[in-house]
């Protein structure tokens, strides 16, 4: 007797708790070797010596779920002209993405002559992309060292219904500062809110909330845990206002409009966790109102960086985020650069300090239900960071082109692929005058209608990065 085989997906747990799954088969693919003509459809197969069949053929399905419990699908041979050897199953994907996230194995790979049943127990974890409802294809083989014989089965999966999370961080153009009342947040407009997208219900970036470092980790001052999660209403950053039902901010940014592009490839919510706070970077700023408001992952002994205490924000609000939402943090958008742009020494490090970020957040939030595979510096956790505006007011729809240290940190974000596993950039040339109005005080900052072709371009990178 042999446990047999075990494709490591995802983590496979002989002790799991199973449910039997009586699959229903799938038509035979013609010219698919893997899959015998004399396959039935119904997930049985013949050669005239053995026949098989995986599942009970009754007609009936359950839903394998995506990071749910195990389920037992059945195998049965029978042998018809004296085969008497031992016969191996092995099993896999007619595809590789059938395979993808999904763990099996057999409760006997080796049937010995008087044995004819065994079960193939499989589970689906949750993967780095959202998925939908959808049917995977699995083949079953049996072979006696002369003869083989497949048989497919189609198996039904279901999405996990916990949210897809996504922490925003970076400075104004990821807060957002658009053009004056240029939110339209009315029903049908295009910053209209929309049921499935929830966000932390953050406190804004003012003296009220965060008067010293200790406030920048104090849950109290990060958030209202009264009503922690809301409907997402812009501007993210501000906090909702439940006797109207919504924000008097007029400003948008980008993150509303990047979460209705993510729609479309999930069933489920989606949480989004502002945490940007306007002309901030790893630079010390002498507009800064605190000692270390900065997005260091660790102090630095350079004296021209700033501290930690954003980094430690983001973390901060994140952990909340997922705590109270049960959610699966699926993203993190960065738009920042401007504030490093005025100092060549912080524009040389910028490279260093951002890929030091990304690892940090990515090692550093907590686990979720994708267990601890999914965090640490390789994390399968997309980094998009978005292109500074090259916009200019004077003369006219031109564009402004960069000082030397700008150039560094442009180049940073244009290479981010070469500096940063998994990540990807956002190209927002083109979303300036003349096409596309600046944003509040100057150039510096885009309009409302770029930040929303921005948002869609946040998702299509960073969907993109993932496996289908």
């Amino acid at each position: 007797m042999s446990l047999g085989l075990c494709a490591i997906l995802a983590a496979c747990d002989s002790d799991l708790q199973t449910d039997t799954f009586p699959a229903t088969g799938s038509p035979n693919q013609p010219g698919n070797p893997e899959v015998p003509e004399t396959a039935d459809g119904h997930g049985t197969a013949s050669n005239g010596a053995i026949t098989l069949q995986v599942g009970s053929g009754s007609g009936g399905s359950a839903a394998l779920v995506e990071g749910g419990g195990a389920v037992t699908v059945p195998v049965s041979l029978a042998r018809l002209s004296g085969t008497t050897g031992t016969i191996q199953l092995t099993a896999g994907g007619e595809t590789s993405a059938d395979e993808r996230d999904v763990s099996w194995e057999f409760t006997d790979a080796s049937l010995s002559p008087g044995e004819g049943a065994s079960n193939l127990v499989l589970q689906l974890a949750i993967g780095s992309r959202p998925i939908r409802n959808q049917t995977r294809r699995l083949i079953v083989t049996a072979d006696d060292g002369t003869d083989s014989l497949s048989a497919s089965v189609d198996v039904v999966v279901q999405p996990t219904s916990l949210p897809d999370v996504y922490l925003l961080v970076g400075q104004s153009n990821m807060m957002g500062f658009s053009e004056d009342d240029s939110k339209q947040a009315s029903p049908g407009g295009a910053d209209a809110p929309n049921e499935r997208i929830r966000q932390l219900n953050v406190t804004g970036n003012d003296d009220a909330n965060f008067t010293a470092a200790a406030d920048f980790t104090t849950p109290a001052r990060l958030y209202n845990a009264a009503n922690a999660l809301t409907i997402a209403v812009d501007p993210l950053h501000d906090t909702y206002d439940e006797s109207l039902g919504g924000k008097t901010g007029q400003r948008i940014g980008p993150g509303l409009s990047f979460a209705k592009s993510a729609l479309a490839d999930t069933t489920a919510d989606i949480v989004l966790v502002p945490a940007a706070w306007s002309d901030t970077g790893f630079c010390k700023r002498a507009s800064n109102r605190l000692p270390g408001i900065g997005w260091n992952a660790t102090q630095k002994s350079n004296a021209a960086l700033s501290g930690t205490l954003l980094y430690e924000r983001a973390v901060a609000r994140a952990n909340i985020a997922l705590e109270e939402s049960g959610g699966v943090l699926r993203g993190i958008l960065w738009h920042q650069g401007e504030a490093d742009s005025d100092d060549a020494a912080c524009a040389q490090s910028y490279a260093d300090n951002l890929a030091e970020l990304a690892t940090a957040l990515r090692s550093n939030i907590d686990i979720d239900a994708r267990g601890a595979s999914a965090r640490g510096a390789n994390a399968d956790i997309p980094f998009i960071a978005g292109t500074m505006s090259m916009g200019n007011e004077s003369p006219a729809n031109t564009q402004i082109p960069f000082n030397s240290s700008k150039q560094l940190v442009d180049d940073t974000h244009r290479n981010i692929a070469s500096l940063i596993p998994l990540a990807d950039y956002v190209n927002n040339d083109d979303l300036v005058p003349p096409g596309y109005p600046c944003g509040e005080g100057s150039c510096v900052h885009f309009g409302a209608a770029a930040y929303r072709e921005m948002g869609q371009r946040y998702y299509q990178q960073l969907i993109g990065l993932l496996p289908r």
